[in-house]
């Protein structure tokens, strides 16, 4: 495991809260001055209203829910801080004679205020250890920030009752300090511990941090999935398959079929290949922290018949009976129910309410969420465009399996099709004539997470246990981690 520094701030702890407080009251009073000054303009609303105003709410919500395992969450709002900071201690340049300050003092406070906000990003991002009260020198940098003309002087006596701005910068600043103190440094972590989250990761997978630099220029290139697109199709001796099939469905599996060895030899192959396990997100590639199948359920093969999308959390270390209890359960519960009522119809009933031109920006806000890694588990989890895979199967219809695109939205980046059965006649080396069943299947692959001969040495993996699918009766010997 990577030697890396982590955070955490209790929720019990006195000081979160005390940051809660500070942070409410610094975004309740410049909402009280922003409702009175007579300054304007884009440039003065996004620094000294938006920026602010943002950071303060998103560290109220997200210190005391996300603070004791993702303390990193703090650092992009204390950026947004420290260039309203910086931006508020040249303001006081403008009135250098009336202030009565030398020039040199906004050089350091700017240099300061500037420096202690990268000091902070550096430290709570992992990226070097610091003593945390070295940290608290931030005090000196936000002091100077708050010498503003219209404060006179930066002590408690010159501030008025109505300098809205003045408190909320004060507030502000007393929150950092007290979020300082809440945190504590976790010990550094021993092989086999549970992989910590750090700056970077998003809550569904964390961020791989190798590879080569073409690795993390082709996603500004190929910025869509359908223009970064691979597709491949094979034939597969059914035969074995068949055979094992049989077999378990004798043993008491009365549901097993087909999918259930496909979804099982992709799930073993990926114990091998975690790097099938990867998606792009913002440009960005990650790993993601668990194997999630999405798959398109029929109520009746009837043209018309409602449909619904089915979501199971699996693992690498599967055996085939673990895939067919996870899968059936979810199938069991979508075609028991006469309406469309799981999580996803649900939520997708929900954004179908809302007005045409409306619906339009809540797409656009929700596409945005997900680029930075903002959409909460709950929605990507109910998403049918955030996987590991998505399956369907063509088989059912009687038609070949087709090429399915990928969803530019969301972070899918497999789709795999597989067809009905067909029969073939051959001859074999004795010149017999033969008789074989195959299977078709195809797969549309997202070719910037991984190079073309690890995808070719992983589809030849998958191809080798659908061919000997009797292993999937034991958990894999070894389950890798990924590549970097």
């Amino acid at each position: 495991m990577d030697n890396i520094t982590t955070y955490s701030a209790r929720r019990s702890n006195i000081f979160v809260w005390l940051t809660v407080l500070l942070m409410l009251c610094s975004a309740v009073t410049r909402i009280m001055w922003l409702s009175q000054t007579d300054e304007s303009g884009l440039f003065f609303a996004v620094v000294f209203g938006v920026l602010p105003l943002a950071a303060n709410l998103l560290i109220a919500l997200r210190l005391p829910l996300r603070g004791e395992k993702y303390f990193y969450v703090t650092v992009r709002p204390v950026i947004c801080i420290t260039i309203c900071f910086f931006v508020r201690v040249f303001r006081v340049s403008v009135n250098i004679q009336r202030s009565g300050w030398p020039f040199v003092f906004v050089i350091i406070a700017a240099f300061l205020t500037a420096f202690q906000g990268f000091f902070y990003y550096m430290t709570f991002s992992g990226r070097m250890k610091t003593k945390l009260w070295v940290l608290l020198l931030y005090l000196v940098g936000i002091a100077a920030a708050i010498a503003d003309p219209a404060t006179r002087a930066i002590v408690p006596a010159s501030i008025e009752f109505g300098e809205f701005e003045v408190l909320s910068d004060i507030a502000m600043a007393l929150g950092i300090v007290t979020m300082i103190l809440s945190a504590r440094r976790l010990p550094d972590p021993k092989e086999g511990d549970p992989y910590r989250f750090r700056y970077g990761d998003r809550l569904d997978g964390r961020l791989v941090r190798g590879g080569i630099p073409l690795d993390k220029v082709s996603p500004y290139i190929m910025v869509n999935r359908n223009g970064a697109s691979n597709l491949v199709k094979d034939s597969i001796d059914v035969a074995p398959m068949d055979r094992y099939v049989h077999k378990k469905r004798r043993d008491g599996l009365k549901h097993f079929g087909l999918t259930h060895v496909i979804i099982a030899s992709y799930i073993r192959t990926c114990a091998e290949y975690p790097g099938l396990m990867r998606f792009l997100s913002g440009q960005k590639v990650y790993q993601r922290m668990k194997l999630t199948l999405k798959m398109v359920v029929k109520k009746e093969l009837k043209v018309g018949s409602p449909e619904t999308i089915i979501s199971v959390d699996l693992d690498p270390h599967d055996t085939a009976d673990d895939v067919y209890r996870k899968f059936d359960e979810q199938m069991q519960a979508a075609n028991a129910s006469s309406d469309l009522d799981s999580g996803f119809d649900k939520l997708a009933g929900l954004i179908n309410m809302i007005p045409g031109l409306f619906l339009k920006f809540v797409i656009w806000l929700l596409k945005t969420l997900d680029y930075f890694g903002l959409l909460p588990l709950a929605l990507t989890d109910l998403s049918p465009f955030h996987g590991s895979i998505f399956i369907t199967s063509m088989g059912s219809l009687g038609i070949p399996p087709i090429y399915h695109h990928l969803y530019d939205f969301g972070n899918i980046p497999v789709f795999v099709a597989f067809g009905a059965k067909r029969t073939e006649y051959g001859v074999d080396a004795d010149g017999k004539v033969v008789r074989t069943k195959y299977l078709d299947y195809s797969g549309v692959t997202d070719e910037r997470i991984v190079d073309g001969l690890y995808y070719a040495s992983a589809f030849k993996k998958f191809r080798s246990i659908m061919l000997h699918p009797e292993q999937l009766d034991l958990p894999p010997e070894t389950v890798k981690e990924d590549i970097y």
